[in-house]
């Protein structure tokens, strides 16, 4: 209900400020008549002997020399009016400021009031837009508040103190009249400031009137005697549409517009200022300040427009000037930008009492656009008016008051959600802050398998349960679930995404505790590991701040409690997220220069890792040199390193082997290398040469094999080549294939290398990481799992990474991985392209894309196994149409134990019907292991109402399925209804989820296309 009390709050706020009120319905707000909202100063009486009370919410206090200043906000009743009274006279303001200045005789009290002024005396009140009076009395002001501060001299008066002053100064043209108990000469003396005194153009309006149709209208204009002042009414019949903007106003320098209203209706009534015209036209427009008197009632199909927003009624009332408001059988819709949708808020009546006062009877609210919605919100009353402070509200550090004004609270009586006609929830009454009327759960799931049982997950606002406001781009979020057959877990998170006085400030966290009664079910082999304890958890945090000058300092923060907790209960962070680490480093940018500072410890000392204790590298790219003829490309980086293996685990049936990562030991010491490269490219003709030579020095306190003090240099040196050639056949036509046209573009790569290491690779240990703990994790299990043992030599990964040529650019994260080596790698990339769409605007679609390469290595014997070709590799994609695409990819070797990998697969996207794939993938490591897997998906939207969804795979070569999962969804225009089932046969798993979540917007092609797996 928060939510939309506050929507409808929004619009009605706008809209009342600007206008006003009814016949029949304006005899129910007031039966009395309204002084004009004059300015007026002074009063003619008053009682020296009564002693001066003035109540407020909020009262500042300025010390001027003898005089002591108060400035009071706000209703100490809750009310929105402060008030000062002496005997029968009472002046009541939204802001009233007091003088209390000592006497001889007394005390001299001048009052000034602004803001909705209502004076009385005895039995006669006035309606007034500011108030000026001096008041006599024996005693001093007795000030009832509910909050006190103190002003801050030195940063000067508020606004409000300086614009009493002004009024108050003895140079003002309207004099002060004094009442009262009248003795002895007026004391009283305004401080001045040096500030200049804020200069304020007063705000206006301006107000159309003209037909809402090609009828003309009938308008009949009297003035009204019956009430002091006399007033103007219009009584305009035939469909009107009235319109009513502000001018524009200057304050302090600055330009302020506020909104447009659009109103329409029936018939309408105006009562307003006589201005001396005649009457109103065809399309009359009126210009009035903004204490104007303004009143506006509306009958018949009443139709309100604010930006995007809607109000509809059958009866309506403003006044503009008092902020009241009546809407009979009232609808607000409003736009919600992040669905596109509308939220609905509909009321018997709707009453805004004041400002910042508004009560709706027999009220509800949904999103759904039917006329009478499958699902909605329900209360008897729903009343909005301001609350208590709480300890986070924001609070002005001059006044402490509270910055956006007292905060605005909803109570709602007599509560129901309601699904159809039935009520599912009632709560007699509801009261809650209305500044962030969203409820603080986020999200719930439910679901069920065989490794966790019944799960219940819910992600809460922490903010909103704190009590606190929304800091802009900051989540914050309390997890509490509870999994069956494992245990309840509870947890904070939070991602943030700011701006400082510094720069941009990026980061997130997690903190989160599980208790784990049950035991690890990972796959495979390890379905049954008891963990090593039952508090199992995490805590992360990852944060960057930009500084000027392109710099940046960055922090994180990875503990886990056990090496199977995040693979166990996150296992798609596991294999997506970075490691957890724990670091703190600088990195400054400047130009083409780049320089960083770390320092980092490993925390999970089951995982293999190397600690920097610091490290420093430096970068430089592309530095021209020899007049532009050549480019100087360098990395130099220093730093003390302890690399640990990380233990084996502790527990039994987790399968692990040192031998899975031979290239990890327990070492430390300094690390020191400095690497250059130069380029020199040039054209000849139509080919980019570019010949380049790069050195490398490096050192290694301690290496493999308790090798030590190892020192390496390296040579490499070459040439690239590329040649890029283009065919255009305009005239090449073919319907069935729908060519129009056909250009080829070829690009053909070519780069020989010789490099030369005074170090052999199996002497230098692996002290930068070329695989995540997820790989390393896999890496320590296969060794037994596929190889029995040992890894072959094929196999190992760096020597790998040395063929593939990983190592050997300038600024590589991992520049161990070099040897000796000869090699000419060559690349080849096609693409055909042809025109589409229709022969005055057509577009340039590719139809065919392949690209397919080889490397030949010279010294066969060292660089590859014995083969002389190897690496082949080939990518192609046949775009068959728009939606169809025939897609295919190999990578291969040729020398014995070689990899083996292709796939083919079709793929057809059918816009919002839905998509499929049919696919076959082999993944060979020859005589050890042999992958033949057929996989399939779909999604397809079965009908307007009815969305399918499912994936299958099956390994053709063990004759056993990889897993697979169904899914059918329920679209309609209040909910979604989900119902899956997954099969998990490495686990040995079975889950089934159901899922019911209230629809959001319409049915368009955004929100519909995840259900039909168009964005995967």
């Amino acid at each position: 209900m928060n939510f939309a009390l506050r929507a409808l709050l929004m619009i009605s706020g706008l809209m009342i400020p600007l206008l006003a009120g009814p016949s029949p319905l304006r005899a129910q707000e007031s039966e009395q008549p309204k002084e004009d909202a004059a300015t007026l100063t002074g009063v003619d009486t008053g009682d020296g002997q009564e002693v001066v009370r003035a109540a407020a919410a909020f009262a500042e206090t300025w010390q001027l020399g003898e005089t002591i200043a108060y400035a009071m906000r706000g209703g100490s009743d809750g009310s929105e009016l402060a008030e000062i009274q002496q005997g029968e006279l009472k002046v009541s303001a939204r802001n009233i400021v007091v003088f209390d200045t000592p006497s001889d005789e007394g005390h001299s009290i001048r009052v000034y009031a602004e803001d909705q002024v209502l004076f009385q005396r005895g039995g006669q009140w006035r309606h007034l837009a500011s108030y000026a009076i001096q008041l006599k009395s024996l005693m001093p002001v007795g000030i009832e508040s509910r909050y006190q501060s103190s002003g801050d001299t030195e940063a000067g008066p508020s606004d409000l103190i300086r614009r009493a002053l002004r009024r108050l100064s003895p140079d003002n043209d309207a004099p002060v009249t004094t009442v009262g108990f009248q003795a002895g000469s007026d004391t009283f003396t305004p401080l001045q400031f040096n500030a200049a005194p804020e200069t304020t153009t007063p705000l206006s309006r301006r107000i159309q009137i003209r037909p809402r149709s090609s009828e003309r209208l009938q308008v009949q204009s009297t003035r009204s005697q019956d009430t002091i002042p006399e007033e103007q009414v219009y009584v305009i019949t035939g469909g009107v549409n009235v319109l009513v903007e502000g001018l524009q106003m200057d304050v302090a320098g600055r330009t302020i517009r506020p909104g447009v209203l659009d109103l329409s209706a029936d018939r309408v009534i105006i009562w307003t200022q006589p201005d001396g015209s005649a009457g109103l036209d065809q399309a009359t427009t009126l210009v009035q300040s903004a204490s104007t008197r303004f009143q506006v009632y509306l009958e018949g199909n009443i139709v309100v427009r604010m930006q995007q927003n809607t109000i509809t009624a059958s009866h309506a009332f403003f006044d503009a000037n008092n902020d009241r408001a009546l809407l009979l059988n009232a609808e607000l819709r409003a736009f919600i930008p992040m669905t596109g949708g509308e939220f609905r808020v509909r009321a018997e009546r709707l009453r805004q009492l004041s400002a910042d006062r508004f009560h709706a009877q027999n009220g509800w609210t949904t999103t759904s656009p039917y006329g009478k919605p499958g699902y909605r919100l329900q209360a008897s009353d729903i009343f909005v008016e301001p609350g208590p402070i709480s300890p986070f509200t924001p609070l002005d550090p001059v006044t402490g008051q509270p910055r956006n004004g007292p905060p605005m609270w909803v109570t709602a009586l007599n509560s129901q959600f309601i699904v159809g006609d039935t009520p599912l929830l009632w709560l007699p009454k509801v009261t809650a802050p209305a500044e962030d009327p969203n409820i603080p759960i986020r999200r719930v799931t439910v679901e069920q398998d065989r490794i966790f049982g019944v799960q219940v997950r819910t992600v809460w606002n922490l903010s909103k349960i704190l009590g606190q406001s929304r800091q802009p781009g900051t989540e914050l979020d309390l997890l509490t679930d509870y999994l069956s057959d494992r245990g309840p877990g509870i947890g904070i998170q939070s991602q943030y995404n700011r701006r400082n006085g510094l720069g941009d400030v990026t980061g997130k966290s997690s903190l989160y505790y599980q208790y784990d009664s049950g035991v690890d079910n990972l796959g495979r082999d390890r379905r049954s590991i008891l963990p090593e304890d039952q508090s199992r958890g995490e805590i992360m945090w990852r944060h960057r701040q930009r500084l000027p000058g392109d710099a940046s300092l960055f922090g994180e923060i990875g503990f886990l409690s056990d090496r199977n907790y995040l693979e166990s209960f996150q296992e798609r962070r596991f294999d997506t997220d970075k490691d957890m680490e724990t670091l703190l480093g600088a990195r400054q940018d400047l130009g083409l220069w780049s320089g960083t500072l770390l320092g980092q410890t490993e925390l999970n000392e089951f995982e293999a890792s190397t600690d920097w204790l610091p490290r420093a590298d430096l970068f430089g790219f592309s530095q021209p040199i020899l007049g532009g003829l050549a480019y100087w490309t360098s990395h130099s980086s220093a730093g003390y390193a302890d690399m640990e293996p990380g233990y084996l685990p502790k527990t039994a049936g987790d399968p692990f082997t040192p031998a899975g990562l031979p290239y990890i030991t327990d070492a430390n010491g300094v690390v020191a290398m400095s690497r250059h490269e130069v380029d020199a490219p040039f054209m000849l003709g139509p080919v980019n040469i570019n010949p380049f030579v790069m050195g490398e020095a490096a050192f290694w306190d301690e290496g493999l094999n308790n090798s030590d003090n190892i020192d390496r240099f390296v040579f490499s040196g070459g040439v690239q080549a590329h040649l890029a050639a283009t065919k255009v056949m305009p005239f090449f036509r073919n319907d069935l294939w729908n060519l129009n046209g056909l250009a080829h573009k070829s690009n053909l790569f070519l780069e020989y290398r010789v490099t030369d290491s005074s170090q052999d690779l199996a002497t230098i240990a692996q002290y930068n990481n070329i695989d995540d703990n997820a790989q390393e994790r896999f890496r320590g299990r296969y060794a037994q799992q596929i190889y029995g043992g040992m890894i072959p030599a094929e196999f190992d990964p760096r020597f790998y990474a040395i063929r593939y040529g990983a190592g050997m650019w300038a600024s590589t994260p991992y520049h161990e991985l070099i040897d000796d080596q000869q090699v000419l790698r060559l690349r080849w990339r096609n693409r055909l392209q042809t025109k589409v769409g229709p022969a005055e605007s057509p577009r340039i679609r590719d139809w065919m894309i392949a690209e397919t390469g080889v490397t030949w290595f010279p010294d066969a014997a060292r660089d590859n196994f014995g083969e002389e070709f190897g690496m082949i590799y080939g990518n192609y994609r046949w775009n068959i149409s728009d939606r169809t695409s025939i897609l295919s990819d190999t990578l291969m070797d040729l020398f014995n134990n070689s990899q083996d990998l292709w796939s083919i697969g079709l793929l057809s996207q059918r816009s919002l019907r839905g998509s499929v794939y049919l696919g076959f993938r082999q993944v060979r490591a020859k005589n050890f292991l042999d992958s033949q897997t057929v996989i399939a998906s779909y999604s397809y939207q079965m009908s307007p109402k009815w969305i399918s969804t499912a994936s299958f795979a099956y390994d053709v070569a063990a004759a056993e399925s990889r897993g697979s999962s169904v899914t059918f969804s329920r679209v309609g225009l209040d909910w979604l209804f989900h119902v899956g089932l997954g099969v998990d046969t490495s686990k040995g798993n079975v889950g089934v989820a159901i899922a019911l979540e209230p629809r959001f917007g319409p049915p368009t092609a955004t929100n519909l296309s995840y259900l039909l797996g168009l964005q995967r």
